[in-house]
């Protein structure tokens, strides 16, 4: 009954980033509670990855489009790279270097987009996104608090922490 509540949960937690259409960071809040959590979130898989890059890079992407303040859209992207960093480790069992790759892959996916021409999606998604990206930054914020306060914060990622913690 245990493990199949556990991998209930798994499934849940690597299906709740990868499939929606505003993301939010399922991955680095488990991350910033610990190794339970982290366990807890399941190991998702290089598709699953792919995928949230993906949505993370459209939202962004869309918010510029609609019009949302520029400093609340890079709160939010910097929350997507604390995700999609956070998914990466999960995927690769914590590899240094497969944490990297996956920021890198969401940076140039998120470059790439954010360089083209876009028109503004629907109105119905640019009010969705326009509350997305603030509750996305303070999501971002309390994850990397808690990571701190539970000695979790990897000292090396610490400027971008302290952007996101403004």
């Amino acid at each position: 009954m245990r493990a199949a509540l556990i991998g209930i949960l798994a499934m849940l937690g690597a299906c709740a980033t990868a499939g929606g259409a505003l993301p939010m960071p399922r991955y680095a809040d488990a991350a910033s509670r610990g190794a339970l959590a982290s366990v807890l979130a399941g190991r998702p898989s290089e598709e699953q990855v792919r995928l949230t890059t993906d949505n993370w890079s459209y939202a962004l992407a869309d918010s510029l489009s609609c019009g949302v303040p520029m400093r609340q859209v890079l709160d939010a992207g910097l929350v997507g790279a604390l995700e999609i960093s956070a998914m990466n480790a999960a995927a690769h069992n914590g590899g240094e270097r497969e944490i990297r790759a996956g920021a890198r892959a969401y940076l140039s996916a998120l470059v790439g987009l954010l360089t083209q021409r876009r028109e503004a999606p629907a109105a119905q998604r640019c009010r969705a996104l326009e509350g997305w990206a603030p509750r996305t930054a303070e999501a971002g914020r309390e994850a990397v608090a808690r990571a701190r306060a539970n000695g979790l914060m990897d000292e090396e990622y610490g400027l971008l922490f302290d952007l996101l913690a403004r």
